[in-house]
């Protein structure tokens, strides 16, 4: 009688270790899927570059991996910084590129500059920005690329790249970092290379503030008067340039 009557007790404690075992296994494997679908996110976010647009009325930026395989045949070396920005509606993008000598926080500087204008849209947008710099035929070469428009220039003799760790590089944000958001009255550096020492005279005493490198600026067409006056170093910054 005992023995019949325990039999019953005995299925529901193995039904239950069996639910048990069951629920840590799929438990488990649920961690490892989930685990796997962060990690598979987060490579995807590296490589896409994960724009998170919180206010559409001013900027942000997301930076966006290069891979190495993407670099065409013929080229030596490269280094590529690529950007994800959402263009606030009726911003009017401008692009100020200054190569030659180039103070360490400011537009201002000496020797070849150029720009670009997109014009108004009514509507807000997203841009790629790509900025590269490539090594080939024995020289380097400064390439950036905003959607469909491109520029190209040819770095001087001297201009060398050991390892990006012997100079100065200012981004706006990194793929480690979250989406980086910016007012529209600011002049955003998008990349600034520089030596770390001062640039030179000819008579050997070192430049006031200027470093040989070169530096890419994004602002609003509506404030491209007050840029200019600080990249003229009439101004402390252009906000202080605006009327």
């Amino acid at each position: 009688m005992f023995a019949t009557s325990s039999r019953p007790l005995r299925l529901i404690r193995i039904t239950l270790l069996l639910a048990a075992i069951l629920g840590v296994a799929g438990s488990i494997g649920y961690s490892r899927q989930l685990a796997r679908l962060r990690h598979t996110h987060a490579e995807l976010r590296e490589q896409v570059g994960l724009l998170d647009v919180e206010d559409p009325t001013k900027v942000a930026i997301a930076s966006v991996s290069y891979l190495q395989e993407d670099i065409p045949p013929g080229v030596d070396q490269a280094y590529v910084w690529q950007y994800r920005i959402h263009i606030p509606a009726n911003y009017g993008q401008r692009y100020k590129t200054q190569r030659g000598l180039v103070t360490a926080d400011s537009p201002r500087g000496r020797g070849s500059s150029g720009g670009s204008w997109s014009g108004s849209n009514s509507q807000a947008e997203e841009v790629l920005v790509t900025i590269a710099l490539i090594h080939a035929d024995g020289k380097w070469m400064f390439c950036r690329t905003t959607g469909g428009s491109s520029s190209t220039a040819t770095m001087p003799d001297e201009f060398v790249i050991d390892a990006l760790e012997d100079l100065v590089i200012d981004v706006p944000v990194t793929p480690e970092q979250a989406t980086r958001t910016f007012e529209i009255d600011e002049a955003i550096c998008l990349f600034r290379l520089r030596e770390k020492s001062l640039a030179k005279k000819r008579n050997g005493d070192p430049e006031a503030d200027l470093y040989p490198g070169l530096v890419v600026y994004l602002y609003s067409d509506k404030h491209s008067d007050a840029f200019d006056t600080w990249a003229r170093g009439k101004a402390g910054s252009m906000q202080e340039a605006m009327p």
